[in-house]
């Protein structure tokens, strides 16, 4: 009893195996790949969050710096005597009013 093996069938069976293992490495590398894409997306997320807040708490302290800049601007007229002692004080209550908000923390 003797079997004879074509030479080109074995190849072929081997390259099928190696086809089919192939196939299966595709669908475990798509299966984690799709587990980081939800992941990914996850974080995205919670950066449009974070990015937004950001926005807005720069755009507070720009409003704040510019609020603190033309007091001090103003206190440096009152001091040179272009500017009123009434209009000073009320430009320092607007600076605290500005600090105030800024450390309070409203929004």
């Amino acid at each position: 009893m003797s079997i004879t093996v074509d030479l080109k069938t074995l190849l072929i069976v081997l390259v099928l195996i190696a086809l089919i293992v192939l196939i299966i490495y595709a669908i475990v590398l798509v299966r984690k790949l799709l587990v980081t894409l939800t992941h990914t997306n996850k974080v995205l997320e919670d950066l449009e969050v974070v990015s937004g807040i950001a926005s807005e708490r720069s755009q507070d302290l720009d409003n704040i710096i510019s609020n603190v800049s033309g007091t001090v601007s103003d206190l440096s007229d009152a001091v040179k005597g272009n500017q009123s002692t009434v209009n000073a004080v009320a430009s320092i209550v607007k600076s605290a009013a500005s600090i105030k908000g800024m450390m309070s923390g409203d929004k």
